[in-house]
């Protein structure tokens, strides 16, 4: 792995305030996956999933517009929140 990606991939704190129930979300999860699992998963880890994720999805949203919502698109939590949720519907119901 070169110095770029290195560079890429280091983690940079940062604050994030979160709705108190989104934070026990994230509390129970974790807590799911390690009674599951055995796995210690934290919950940065589980908010750096969900960003990948969100990621993916806008990159693939401009290939697909009849089915994914473009994430450039949105105009706030609400409409970001929808098309993810929108774009998990449809590729678990095909």
């Amino acid at each position: 792995m070169g110095k770029e990606q290195n560079r890429e991939n280091a983690l940079e704190r940062v604050n994030l305030m979160l709705a108190r129930r989104d934070s026990a979300w994230l509390d129970s999860l974790a807590n799911e996956i390690r009674v599951n699992t055995g796995a210690k998963v934290s919950r940065s880890e589980i908010v750096r999933a969900a960003l990948s994720t969100l990621a993916e999805l806008h990159r693939l949203a401009p290939m697909a517009p009849t089915r994914l919502i473009p994430l450039h698109s949105c105009k706030s939590r609400d409409e970001l929140a929808l098309a993810g949720t929108l774009a998990v519907r449809r590729a678990a119901f095909v």
